[in-house]
């Protein structure tokens, strides 16, 4: 009978233990979620001309992000690909690194970006975020923008996007 009560007993507990761990997961990813931070605003991109625009490609920026995400960025081009078509829409694919400087540290991202070359300099990209400092360190997600920019008049766009804190 003792045995049969320790068995029961051994039973219930290994139910417990399991139902606890399941919980506490569950919860876990709960509070993981709870740490990403849906973000959106606007922007304004000066160009940078050499000697200060060191990049291969010939294409950096200024800006100013206003928004969820407050601060001056710097825009250098790593890469500027035509495609078979740029001949026709004009579209070329730029690659760059972008700091944002907020009051907090500074946020980095990877960006790949769809750029026309002629009218308003209309443009699309995504922004992967690749680390920070201060209070970016260790953060992840991604970012999105569309506006317009020239080599001669700047421009603006809007973004919108995730940031997750670890």
């Amino acid at each position: 009978m003792v045995e049969r009560y320790g068995s029961r007993w051994l039973r219930v507990a290994v139910l417990a233990v399991s139902v606890t761990t399941v919980l506490i997961l569950a919860s876990g990813g709960a509070l993981a979620a709870a740490k990403c931070k849906q973000i959106d605003g606007n922007f304004t991109l000066q160009p940078v001309s050499a000697p200060a625009c060191t990049a291969p490609v010939g294409v950096c920026a200024s800006g100013t992000y206003r928004g969820d995400l407050k601060g001056q960025s710097t825009f250098t081009g790593s890469s500027l690909t035509p495609t078979v078509d740029t001949s026709t829409t004009g579209v070329v694919l730029l690659t760059g690194d972008n700091l944002i400087q907020t009051s907090g540290g500074t946020l980095m991202t990877k960006d790949a970006i769809v750029l026309k070359t002629t009218g308003a300099g209309d443009f699309a990209e995504v922004d992967t975020i690749v680390g920070g400092t201060g209070e970016w360190v260790g953060v992840t997600g991604t970012l999105r923008a569309q506006g317009t920019f020239t080599s001669a008049a700047g421009g603006k766009g809007q973004y919108t996007g995730e940031i997750c804190k670890p």
